[in-house]
């Protein structure tokens, strides 16, 4: 029972304050959409693959899989290690110190297949990278290990596949989600420091009687306004004309 109180007064609150709701979800979508178009570059993402031992079997047998385990983990650690990491600055000419942030590898289950994920926000930029990283690391693993059961996987056109990350309709979905949470957030804060009383339910709640009715103190206080302005005019003309006042008829 408590719960369902709560839960109406929760809606009211919401239906009292609609309007703040409303302005806030339109800021967050305004600002989202300018960020979006303006500021926010779209991100790519480049992926190279690279098989560790091999697919098919040797003797009836496949290679033995603790080996193969080992193998995957040593290459992906050495993927994102100095050794290939500075071979690409300077194969690239770049100095990005950010370049091991930009690099993921990862790998499926039960998979001999090394993924090189590349992310940057210009689509060849993130190709090159997701290339050069790929061929390093197999060239390394097989001239500093004598890894013979390494092998780069490439496209059909010798270029790593890459798509866009996200999308500007994404981005202003969530900041539409975003914006209509803080407006209920804020709006649970307005009334909280609300301690004005707006109509007669308030009252009833608060103090747990019935109202019997109601006295319009607005009126009263504007008649009486009125009266002691024109005391004022009757006392500034008869001032100015010697006690008497002239009432004039506008025709």
């Amino acid at each position: 029972m408590n719960g369902e109180i709560n839960l109406k007064k929760f809606l009211s609150i919401m239906r009292k304050r609609i309007f703040t709701i409303i302005v806030t979800v339109l800021c967050a979508f305004l600002l989202t959409t300018i960020l979006s178009i303006y500021f926010i570059k779209p991100t790519y993402e480049a992926t190279e693959n690279i098989l560790i031992g091999k697919l098919v079997r040797d003797k009836g047998a496949y290679t033995d899989s603790q080996e193969i385990s080992m193998l995957l983990a040593s290459t992906m650690d050495f993927i994102k290690s100095p050794i290939v990491l500075d071979s690409v600055r300077e194969k690239l000419n770049i100095k990005d110190q950010e370049l091991e942030k930009k690099i993921v590898v990862q790998n499926n289950r039960n998979s001999q297949i090394v993924n090189v994920v590349v992310r940057d926000h210009d689509i060849e930029t993130a190709k090159e990278l997701a290339n050069t990283v790929a061929i390093t690391s197999v060239n390394k693993m097989k001239e500093l290990f004598g890894v013979q059961d390494i092998k780069l996987l490439s496209d059909v056109n010798g270029k790593p596949a890459a798509k866009q990350v996200g999308s500007m309709t994404l981005n202003i979905a969530i900041g539409v989600v975003v914006g209509f949470f803080l407006g209920i957030g804020l709006s649970m804060l307005r009334e909280y420091w609300d301690d004005s009383i707006k109509d007669e339910s308030e009252i009833e709640e608060l103090i747990g009687l019935p109202v019997l009715g109601e006295i319009n103190l607005r009126n009263k206080l504007n008649k009486s306004r009125n009266k002691r302005q024109m005391k004022q005019q009757a006392q500034i003309l008869n001032g100015k004309n010697g006690g008497q006042i002239s009432v004039y008829e506008k025709g």
